[in-house]
């Protein structure tokens, strides 16, 4: 799959990511930032050369920088780079890709995987990297596992390993997987804050911290139902994969921990190692000792002979044969919330992602799409202008598969259900059919500290909607029944896409949200599959022999660059500690409260998809 990652473009064009075509106005201190930026690119690029580490005889080094992803967002804290750091995140095609070579590269025998980066990836993601460790143990290559610690994620891709190693310091939580939430109710109480609410769908929870105290019994049985298959699932690849060293299984691990731990003597880490979650316990120096015996030194003597996965990237890149089919399959990545606009990589834009698969049906070449959605939806205008371009795609004859990922459910399934054939994974979180909408109001607060509001108008209806003073009855009318309209809309959309009845939808909408292999029970996705399967179906569908799959991106626009080497700047003059406690979880919860900017103030959004 055609994808430049940012160390491509670096390498062919090292200054594309900073001017691309923009005119820059030089002051004498943006001359300055220019020439300190220039020498850091300058360093960057000196890495890249046309000589490429050979694999053969070393371990090839896996070491997620963090979660790994379906599409890398723009970082909370863009000075990162400036500061040396990696991205925060890593595409999951370009592991797959490594993994998928390895996994036939006779030079390659030995893989050694760091995972204690990449808590946060999501169950599907980690369930298509898993099948790709499985046959690279099938080919007869040896993986290990080595971390101070394991979590949840990393434990489950640590389990295809041949051998688990840990810091006798360290520690394994296995928790099961869990949902909650804040609840607001009684704070706006207090506060006197009003949420006026407007939704459709008994199972439509995101409006729930608003309205209660607690979490309702149905949304309760809603998370709990896909909660226990993504367990499930974990639990069953996990045991098959350690059956031979456990000493019960894992549930009974995760439901009696404090007494098994109680039991040990040496604290949690022997305790793992007793019940047979892990191999071997070796400290740092220890794991360095084993690993250099086990692979011999380095050709610096400072490690063991090692390529990284990078490297290893590189080499396998400059290994492709340029054979180019005219036929494309467009790969379109939708990843995040859907909110207005134009948006950057991490964030789903009605204009930018709409004008992608705009780009790609207007491409002669193009003869399919496959839209990969990882999404709990997010406003109903921008998921509407979304699902338009797709329907004008399939009008053209293009075919259209919808691949889902961890999450595609309310404006996820939404721009996803106009698609020939929709696939997602047994562990995608699906559905969540339903609408809301939210208006708050601050007059009681106001009031209370002696501010009031009044005036006069020309007509007998308020539709200012000023959150200083109390909505109008009239106003909540008509928002509410503009809600209901668009459930009605929502079945109907689903009703026509997959060939049922406005009542069959019903039955399974009202905002519940379902696991994939669920979902294919109930009709609302086609197969189950990962990307890969999707690609093939699509291909089928285009009768297609031979193809070549690109991926479509946008680069910020100049505004948006212009923003973010000012911001870049500004985060880069405060300490680190404040940056990561204060500045970044601030950005996170504005990022948040900026994305509910749909123009109408409705929201197709599942609040319960993330876990």
């Amino acid at each position: 799959m055609e994808q430049k990652s940012f160390f491509q473009r670096l390498k062919e064009n090292p200054f594309s990511w900073l001017f691309s075509g923009e005119l820059f106005f030089l002051s004498l201190n943006s001359l300055f930032v220019l020439i300190v930026l220039i020498s850091i690119i300058s360093s960057i690029t000196s890495l890249f050369t046309d000589s490429y580490e050979d694999p053969t005889g070393k371990a090839l080094v896996l070491a997620p920088p963090g979660p790994i992803v379906e599409q890398v967002a723009v970082t909370n804290d863009p000075f990162s780079l400036v500061n040396g750091s990696l991205p925060s995140e890593l595409y999951v095609g370009d592991l797959l890709e490594v993994l998928e070579t390895a996994s036939t590269d006779k030079r390659v025998t030995d893989i050694v995987l760091r995972l204690d980066n990449i808590d946060g990836t999501g169950q599907v993601v980690l369930y298509d990297i898993g099948s790709a460790l499985q046959k690279i143990r099938d080919a007869g290559k040896n993986i290990i596992a080595v971390g101070d610690s394991y979590s949840r994620s990393a434990y489950y891709l640590a389990s295809f390993a041949n051998e688990i190693i840990m810091n006798p310091d360290g520690w394994l939580f296995l928790d099961g997987f869990g949902r909650s939430k804040l609840y607001y109710k009684s704070f706006l109480d207090k506060f006197k804050i009003d949420f006026n609410i407007f939704r459709v769908g008994t199972f439509k929870s995101a409006v729930e911290p608003y309205l209660r105290n607690n979490m309702s019994e149905e949304a309760k049985q809603a998370n709990l139902a896909y909660l226990e298959v993504l367990w499930d699932s974990w639990k069953k690849e996990v045991t098959g994969n350690r059956a031979s060293d456990l000493k019960k299984d894992i549930q009974f691990l995760v439901d009696n921990s404090d007494e098994i731990i109680q039991d040990s003597e040496k604290g949690m880490a022997d305790a793992l190692y007793s019940y047979g979650l892990v191999d071997q316990l070796l400290s740092r120096s220890e794991q360095r000792k084993y690993l250099r015996d086990k692979f011999g030194d380095s050709e610096d003597e400072e490690s063991f002979s090692q390529i990284s996965g990078f490297e290893y990237f590189q080499l396998i890149q400059s290994e492709k044969d340029d054979n180019i089919s005219e036929n494309k399959i467009a790969v379109v990545i939708a990843r995040g919330t859907i909110v207005d606009g134009t948006q950057p990589p991490g964030l789903i834009g009605g204009d930018s992602t709409s004008k992608l698969i705009k780009e790609a049906h207007e491409n002669e070449s193009v003869k399919a799409i496959v839209l990969r959605v990882d999404s709990g939806g997010g406003g109903v205008f921008a998921s509407e202008l979304i699902r338009e371009e797709i329907v004008v795609a399939k009008e053209k004859g293009i075919k259209i598969i919808a691949s889902m990922g961890n999450v595609a459910a309310s404006g996820g399934y939404w721009i996803s259900a106009n698609a020939n054939e929709i696939w997602a994974s047994h562990n995608t979180i699906t559905g969540s059919i339903g609408i809301f909408g939210m208006y708050p109001t601050f007059n009681r607060a106001l009031n209370d500290i002696g501010i009031n509001q009044d005036g006069v108008k020309t007509s007998r209806i308020d539709l200012s909607g000023r959150p200083t003073q109390k909505i109008d009855p009239a106003l909540s009318r008509i928002l509410q029944k503009e809600i209901e309209y668009g459930y009605e809309r929502f079945l109907n959309l689903v009703s026509s896409a997959r060939n049922m009845s406005v009542e069959e939808v019903d039955k399974i909408a009202q905002g519940r949200v379902w696991a994939g292999s669920k979902a294919l029970e109930l009709g609302l996705v086609d197969n189950l599959g990962n990307l890969k399967d999707a690609i093939n179906r699509a291909a089928e569908l285009a009768e297609l022999d031979e193809y070549t799959t690109y991926l479509p991106s946008q680069d910020l626009d100049w505004k948006q660059r212009i923003l973010s080497n000012f911001s870049n700047i500004l985060i880069g003059l405060i300490p680190e500690s404040l940056r990561e406690n204060l500045v970044i979880k601030t950005i996170e919860v504005l990022n948040e409260i900026d994305s509910f900017n749909d123009p109408k103030g409705l929201y197709i959004r599942c609040e319960d998809c993330l876990i």
